[in-house]
């Protein structure tokens, strides 16, 4: 029992598999319609379409959903929302139709799937997301085009000319970027006009992603004045293959600059580009004689300007020798007349050489340009000239051209000389004017006999020889020399041709081409002689293809024979004689061939001939034609002798045409070998084999498919050259039989395809003008008998929308009753010619909230019921959207009058408040008036009229007036009881319907009590017999405006303030009657309005921003459903001020070379001092006032290191400045990195926001200097380029540069010492690597393939125009002044204390001479100064500008000069550089050049009691500064006149060294307190000496340039050329203490930050090196040695003026 039960292995394992597919199969149906990744919905991914293509999968392939589509589940596609765009194809979507992404802005496709279990019935929606994915289907396309610009020539290269490119690409993503670059033109778009040429290469797009178009080379108008680029714009798909891209063109129209100099021209001048080279002139003048205006050879002196501006010219004499030249001689400055002035004489010179100088006269730079002028001084003269030739024989070539040169004997040429004794050797020689007997030659200038007559002949009758006179005229004096004769022969020349003797006929018999028979002899004759009467004959042409059938002799003339002759055939031969220079005549000769032996039989031209015949040919028509030819030329006869048994064909006996005589059948036999022969008359024969194909011929007709017969096409109309359809017939012919020709008549408006037989439109077809076209087409075949075949084609032209509809009617009045909602207003109908109208209706103009259009049926309804109260008229402009126009018929004006309706009831002004009466008031009496008002237009609908109307017993002892409302008592109080009444008025109008209102008035009745003496107590609550306790002004706003401050940080749904209003009651069941509303100010949706009781609260919805508006102003207007609201106080304004909170940290300002990333680099030397400015750094912030205010910290970003970095350097808290605290000498462990830190809130610690950056700091070596050196540029003309240049080391590179300083060139003479090159410059300069962080020694291998290399050298060379980089090297320092010496020197102890003792004798008694020496100078000034007081005068002369540079190269130069002496040196006030009439004004009214001024200038420091003051300086001194500024002054007006009310008083001191480490300044104030206004020139060490804090400017009073001891103090920094006013100092209300900085092109002290930055003056560094913040030359406040005697000051005469001196005071 127990074996039976249990269960084998097999067994098991079969029922545990049996148990496995059923939980599968029962777990596969619980799954079935679910998404495999678990998710609720399916997302898939496919692509846009390629045009028209569907086919595109879907990723995944297929939806993942369980279950098989076909058996276990059902799947629909369910689109809730418009047409399909799928279909299922199993668990695959398939489009239906194209996507397209760009143009439907179709990013993504929602549906869903319907699946069904078919076991259960269960059904499931599952969502679906197809995401679009773009493709690049669209190129770019350019907007705003066409792009034109016109640029000057003097535009530098890398000037930006063009930013306004704009292309568009419809595609998303990166297909959607566009970039931008310039292609080369073709060759042929450029060649349009004569100075235009492609702009490839001449202009680049820096930056692909801007397109802004820069100029990459110099532009010339003279050479190119247009320029046309071809700009590409294309897109940035990742495969660049894919790419799509647009090309449009940029003309760029050069505009001329004046940047030619002038040229003189005259006729047979040296011209390079329109200009003469070295252009010289020559004039004389007889000794003795005045002659006025002189004649100039080779013209008159004349220039032009080569620019198109056309400037005039004006001449003067530049220079000449001797030097009394201008004495004798001047030129007209406007017409360049040369005139003498004076008689000369040889013995004063003999000749002149003056210089000419042509400048243009015109604004800016003056051209111009200089010739040479030679003006001889001719003695008199006493003697007649003599002359001479070299030969009396001359030889010549008969018919010489104009100008040849006769030869003597020996092949020299003629020549004559001519002497005069009135002139000596050194004398300068006439030209002498040669005249002759015979027109035949002449002599030229230089005295060579010429020919000078064409065709000179030798032959006669012309004369073979010339016998002539000549004679030599001065034509000064007009004296002649004695006639000499000469004899001219003429040589032989071949010009005359061979001439041929007329030939008679010649008869020749017929014969071999072996024999070589003579036929004639031909002779010439020729007119010349010697060789060039040698004749050549040679055969020119024989007739009759017969040149190879005779020869000729080259010399005899003799003509034979050497082909075979023909009988019968006949020969014109032309003979040509030519001699040896190529002249030839020629002759006919005719030749006939008479008949000979018969001796050879005829011959076939070939022995074999292949032909072919049709079998359709007809019965006579011609096979082929053969031909023999018989020797002799005799009668040859044909015939067939084998091959023709059917008798199929003849031969022509005489003729050789072989003719079909039986109809042949290519089935029967194809093909035929018939044997010719061919017989003359002497019986000699010969044979040819013809063999003879039959072809098959063209006996079938082209035929039409005639399935597709007939022909019906359907095409829209409008298309032209519009596919119709194709027709197709076949040939059952073979070769071109079969091939087909489509032909359609030519006076239908249809073309076809005469091979593939496609038809198309030929012009755009009308369906309007005719809708259907018939005709027939025709197949031909290709044989020459065509057969044709035709079909018959009718086209039907699909109707388009392409007509607009128009109106019939312009206008239409209609009348309505207001308040009607969905009323038929009108229905406006418009006309559309097309066949299938599509009409849509669209309201143009007029409120579209009152009225809306049918699209359809043009069906004018009302949205909402009109008011006629409100607005009485509506005009409705109806167009339709298929006509945009606004012409007649285009629009039509609907006009709608509302009709007033009785819609309106009337209503009460006021809620009327309880009213309490005594019982003993008066029947009669008014207790309260309720007046109520009707808003209808029009009466009678807005007549009111008043009723009681109510409940109990109140209209028993009340009554109201009808007409005013006034409701009375009418019967007496007392005999009710009752103390309370509702009375309710109903105020209604006589409108119809009528319309009514009723408003409930309570009225409290108190009872009187009689007391014992008769007096009435009245209620405590009453003093009167009536009362009112409402206003009848309705609800208003309590105030016209309000103001309210909210901090920014308030959050959202917050009440920002309560709008009380007047008269509101408090609503016990619902809201209030009353809504507040906003009329403007909202426009975000910021704030909200809720209403409350007693007013409307103004509630906050988003959050505030200060930083992006600061305020709101908004305007809100109460309404109400229920209360009057009075109209006079129904709007009101409310200003919101929103308060600034700390909710933005600080950012710091990394420009580009300081800073890179989030560092901030910067370089300190081993001979800098302490407290040297190294950097400033700035971060800016957001928030204004106090939370904007940012201060700086210095951390260490290694708190373990022993010598902390910052211990090295100290920063301003306020302005971010960097200055060293130690020095660097013995300190190598660089770079140094740590951290700054700006804090806002100015500084403080709670609620401030941080923000840290790097510091790193190196230190700079001679290995890490490096000069790129300019040899062709100074200093001045790279000064504008300092930015470029920096920009292109970094690009070049790729490192961090900076640029120390630019200075003279300097390099080492052979000697070994240094010379300076004051044209030149050294650019300064160091290179960190911001990878490494560290300074890159001058010998890496980066320098040298960046910057050495020549290509590289170009590229600064097109950045900096007009200068060449050189090479770079070692920078050179000029030391002059300091020389330090080590050496050992051994102190003996006891010579020691003598050595003292004497050096303080020596210093004793030179300190007491120097005391004396001083008293007796300061008397002889005091003297000096009185004398001075007593001749001045009110208005002293002026006096001529100081110049200090005496080799300034230019005006410009010099101006720029005189201007830095005056401002520098003298510390003048200077006009601004636009001024270019510089005067210096040395009167009175100028303090800046009183001698009351002078001080005596000593070289010892300028230290407490160091210097002599001005014994004129006081208290009351006030000393001015002005901003000094190089380019684009802005002279303050006001400051102007504050600085005319105070005392110009400037001083001219000069301190040569300053301690800087001790803080010794120039600007101290000597002990008496006195001190001058000072200048100083170059960057002076502030420390918060210019700080402005709290709308003052802070000075401290331990400042190193403090001067706080001076009342009305001021002074000023000089920078670098190229500044322009920055913001002018504080003028205070006493002194006007006024301080100002110069920088570099407009930015303010520091060319690194532009904001007021104290920067370390490197005067004051006495060592070898300058560093990179310190001025890079002081070229502009430096001066040589210079004698000032002449302005007084002879004591500076002894100053050695280095360029390290720049500090003057006075």
């Amino acid at each position: 029992m127990a074996a039976r039960n249990s269960l084998t292995p097999q067994q098991g394992l079969g029922f545990f598999g049996l148990l496995i597919l059923l939980c599968s199969a029962v777990l596969g149906k619980s799954q079935m319609c679910e998404v495999e990744t678990g998710q609720t919905n399916i997302i898939l991914d496919i692509e846009e379409s390629r045009e028209s293509f569907i086919g595109q999968p879907t990723t995944p392939p297929e939806l993942p959903i369980f279950g098989d589509p076909d058996t276990e589940i059902a799947l629909n596609l369910v689109f809730p929302k418009g047409q399909p765009i799928f279909q299922l194809n199993g668990k695959k979507l398939q489009l239906l139709q194209p996507l397209d992404r760009d143009e439907e802005n179709l990013s993504h496709i929602v549906f869903q799937v319907s699946c069904t279990t078919r076991s259960t019935g269960k059904k499931r929606t599952i969502p679906i997301i197809v995401r679009v994915s773009d493709i690049n289907d669209n190129a770019p396309r350019f907007m705003n085009t066409p792009y034109e610009v016109t640029v000057p020539e003097s535009t530098p290269v890398g000037t930006t000319i063009f930013r306004n490119i704009q292309a568009l690409d419809k595609d998303a993503g990166v297909n959607g970027l566009v970039e931008y670059f310039i292609a080369e033109g073709s060759p042929n778009s450029t060649n349009v006009e004569k100075y235009s040429a492609d702009g490839y290469g001449t202009f680049a797009i820096s930056f692909p992603h801007q397109g802004q178009v820069t100029v990459a080379k110099t532009l010339d108008f003279e050479k190119i004045q247009t320029y046309y680029l071809t700009i590409v714009a294309s897109d940035r798909a990742r495969n660049t293959a894919d790419r799509l891209s647009s090309t449009t063109t940029l003309t760029v129209n050069i505009a001329d600059s004046n940047d030619l100099d002038p040229s003189f021209i005259y006729s047979g001048c040296v011209s390079l580009d329109g200009a003469c080279i070295n252009p010289e002139y020559s004039a004389s003048v007889p000794a003795g004689s005045l002659l006025g205006v002189l004649t100039v050879l080779p013209e008159r002196i004349q220039a032009v300007d080569l620019d198109t501006i056309n400037s005039p010219i004006r001449y003067s004499f530049a220079s000449g020798m001797p030097g009394n030249y201008a004495d004798y001689f001047q030129i007209d400055e406007s017409t360049g007349v040369l005139k003498q002035t004076k008689a000369v004489d040889t013995s004063t010179a003999k000749k002149y050489d003056i210089i000419v100088k042509a400048e243009e006269v015109s604004p800016g730079p003056q051209r111009f340009t200089t010739a040479k002028l030679e003006i001889f001084v001719k003695p008199v003269d006493a003697n007649p000239p003599v002359i001479s030739s070299s030969q009396a024989e001359g030889y010549v070539d008969e018919n010489s051209p104009i100008g040849t040169r006769v030869l003597d004997a020996h092949g020299n040429p003629i020549s004559f000389m001519t002497t005069d004794a009135d002139l000596s050797d050194s004398d300068p020689k006439p030209d002498y004017i040669y005249e002759l007997t015979t027109p035949s030659f002449n002599v030229t200038g230089d005295g060579i006999l010429v020919v000078n007559e064409e065709n000179l002949d030798r032959d006669p009758p012309a004369p073979g020889r010339f016998k002539f006179q000549v004679v030599a005229r001065e034509p000064r004096t007009n004296a002649a020399s004695a006639p000499l004769s000469l004899t001219v022969h003429l040589r032989d020349v071949n010009d005359n041709a061979p001439k041929l003797a007329m030939v008679a006929p010649i008869s020749i018999t017929a014969g071999d081409q072996s024999e070589s028979r003579l036929v004639t002899q031909v002779t010439a004759t020729d007119n010349d002689e010697g060789p060039n009467a040698v004749v050549t004959y040679s055969i020119y042409h024989v007739s009759n293809n017969g040149i190879q059938k005779f020869t000729i002799n080259a010399t005899t003339g003799e003509i034979r024979t050497q082909g075979r002759l023909l009988a019968g055939e006949q020969y014109s031969i032309t003979v040509q004689a030519t001699d040896i220079g190529g002249l030839s005549s020629q002759a006919i000769v005719e030749v006939s061939v008479t008949p000979g032996p018969n001796t050879k039989p005829p011959r076939f031209q070939k022995p074999i001939y292949e032909v072919q015949v049709s079998e359709g040919a007809e019965i006579n028509s011609t096979v082929t034609v053969v031909h023999a030819e018989d020797p002799e030329n005799d009668a040859v006869v044909y015939s067939i002798i084998s091959g023709n048994d059917l008798r199929q064909f003849a031969v022509g006996q005489e003729s050789g045409v072989i003719i079909v005589i039986r109809k042949l059948d290519r089935e029967s036999l194809t093909r035929y070998q018939l044997i010719l022969k061919a017989e003359d008359t002497g019986g000699l024969s010969s044979s040819a084999t013809v063999n003879i194909k039959v072809t098959d011929i063209n006996d079938k007709n082209p035929e039409f498919e005639a399935s597709t017969l007939p022909y019906v096409f359907q095409v829209e109309e409008g298309k032209a050259q519009a596919s119709v359809g194709v027709v197709h017939a076949t040939d059952a012919d073979e070769g071109i039989n079969a091939e087909i020709t489509y032909s359609i008549p030519t006076d239908i408006p249809f073309t076809i395809n005469a091979t593939s037989g496609e038809i198309l439109t030929a012009k755009e077809l009308d369906y309007e003008q005719l809708n259907e076209y018939k005709f027939v087409v025709t197949a031909k075949d290709g044989a020459p008998d065509a057969r044709l075949g035709t079909a018959s084609v009718t086209v039907m032209v699909l109707d388009l929308p392409d007509e607009v509809p128009k109106f019939s009617d312009a206008r239409i009045d209609v009348h309505i009753p207001e308040n009607e909602e969905n009323f038929l207003v009108a229905t406006v109908q418009a006309f559309d010619p097309d066949s299938m109208p599509e009409i849509t209706y669209v309201l143009r103009k007029g409120n579209a909230e009152l009225f809306k259009v049918s699209e359809k049926s043009g069906e004018v309804r009302t949205i909402k019921g009109l008011d006629y109260e409100s607005q009485k008229q509506h005009q409705l402009t109806i167009g339709t959207i298929e006509n945009d126009g606004n012409g007649p018929g285009d629009t039509i004006l609907l006009v709608v009058d509302v009709e007033d309706r009785n819609d309106l009831p009337p209503r009460f002004i006021t809620v009327p408040d309880p009213v309490t009466v005594n019982d003993d008031q008066g029947i009669g009496t008014i207790i309260a008036t309720l007046p109520a008002i009707d808003g209808d237009g029009t009466s009678p609908g807005n007549v009111v009229r008043y009723e009681i109307v109510g409940r109990g017993k109140a209209p028993k002892y009340f009554q109201v007036d009808p007409d005013t409302g006034a409701v009375r008592i009418r019967d007496e109080l007392r005999k009710e009881e009752d103390t309370e009444y509702q009375v309710d008025i109903r105020a209604y109008d006589l409108g119809e319907p009528q319309l009514s209102s009723v408003a409930p008035l309570r009225v409290d009745v108190h009872h009187l009590l009689s007391s014992g003496n008769n007096e009435i107590k009245l209620d405590n609550k009453l003093e009167s017999g009536t009362g009112m306790s409402s206003e009848s002004i309705g609800l208003a706003f309590s105030d016209d405006s309000y103001t309210t401050s909210v901090p920014e940080s308030m959050e959202a749904n917050s009440t920002l303030k309560l709008i009380q209003i007047v008269n509101s009651k408090t609503s016990g069941d619902g809201p209030p009657a009353f809504r507040c509303e906003f009329v403007s100010g909202n426009g975000g949706g910021i704030f909200n309005l809720s209403s409350a009781d007693h007013g409307c609260n103004l509630l906050l919805i988003q959050p505030l921003d200060f930083e992006n508006k600061s305020s709101y102003s908004l305007q809100l207007r109460l309404t109400s459903h229920r209360y009057f609201v009075n109209p006079l106080k129904d709007t009101t304004s409310v200003e919101i001020i929103v308060q600034d909170e700390n909710d933005n940290a600080p950012e710091f300002e990394f420009n580009r070379l300081r800073g890179q990333q989030d560092t901030f680099y910067t370089v300190v030397t081993e001979e800098m001092d302490v407290d040297t400015t190294i950097l400033q750094v700035r971060a800016t912030d957001r928030d204004s006032g106090k939370f904007g205010t940012v201060r700086y910290t210095l951390y260490d970003d290694d708190e373990n290191r022993v010598n902390m970095p910052t211990s090295f350097f100290m920063m301003s808290e306020d302005t971010g400045v960097l200055r060293t605290a130690k020095h660097f000498k013995n300190e190598n462990d660089f770079p140094l990195t740590f951290l700054v830190e700006a804090r806002d809130s100015d500084g403080q610690e709670q609620g401030s926001h941080r923000t840290r950056a790097r510091i790193v700091v190196n230190k700079l070596a001679d290995i890490n200097r490096m000069a790129l050196s300019f040899p062709n540029a100074a200093p001045s003309d790279l000064r504008n380029y300092y930015t470029e240049l920096e920009e292109l080391l970094d690009k070049k590179t790729g490192l961090v540069s900076g640029i120390e300083r630019m200075s003279s060139q300097k390099y080492l003479a052979k000697n070994g010492s240094v010379i300076e090159n004051p044209a030149a410059t050294d650019i300064w300069f160091y290179l960190i690597d911001p990878k490494t962080e560290q300074l890159v020694s001058r010998k890496d291998s980066i320098v040298e393939t960046t910057l050495l290399e020549p290509a590289a050298r170009s590229e600064l060379n097109i950045a900096l125009p007009r200068a060449t980089a050189e090479n770079i090297s070692f920078p050179l320092e000029r030391k002059e002044h300091v020389h330090k010496v080590k050496a050992a020197v051994a102190i003996d102890n006891e010579v020691f204390p003598f050595t003292l003792i004497a050096i303080s004798l020596v210093i004793l008694i030179l300190g007491t001479i120097g005391i004396i020496y001083i008293c007796i100078s300061w008397s002889k000034y005091k003297n000096f100064k009185q004398r001075m007081r007593q001749y001045s005068s009110t208005n002293p002369p002026r006096y001529d500008p100081v110049i200090v540079n005496q080799q300034a190269s230019s005006a410009s130069e010099t101006i720029a000069n005189m201007k830095e002496y005056e401002t520098q040196m003298l510390a003048m006030a200077v006009p601004p550089d636009v001024d270019d009439d510089l005067q210096l004004d040395f009167s009175a009214k100028n303090h800046a050049f009183s001698l009351d001024n002078v001080s005596y200038i000593t070289h010892k420091e300028n230290t407490n009691g160091g210097g002599q003051s001005s014994p004129s300086h006081s208290d009351a001194t006030t000393a001015t500064i002005a901003t000094l500024r190089r380019h684009k002054n802005l002279n303050n007006a006001s400051m102007n006149n504050n600085l005319a009310i105070n005392n110009r008083q400037n001083t001219f001191n000069r301190t040569l060294e300053m301690n800087t480490r001790n803080n010794a300044n120039p600007l101290a104030s000597p002990p008496n307190g006195a001190l001058s206004g000072t200048l100083t020139l170059g960057r002076i060490k502030h420390q918060n000496s210019n700080h402005y804090q709290n709308g003052a400017y802070n000075i401290d009073p331990t400042g190193p340039n403090n001067m706080a001891h001076a009342k009305n103090n001021a002074y000023s920094t000089m920078g670098r050329r190229g500044n322009t006013f920055g913001d002018v100092g504080l003028l205070n209300g006493n002194g006007e203490l006024m301080n100002a900085t110069l920088g570099r092109n407009g930015q303010l002290n520091n060319r690194l930050y532009g904001g007021e930055v104290p920067i370390t003056n490197p005067l004051f560094q006495r060592s070898n090196s300058d560093h990179n913040h310190l001025s890079s030359t002081n070229e502009n406040v430096s001066f040589g040695k210079r004698d000032y005697g002449q302005i007084g000051f002879s004591y500076l005469n002894d100053l050695d003026r280095s360029e390290v001196e720049t500090t003057t005071e006075l």
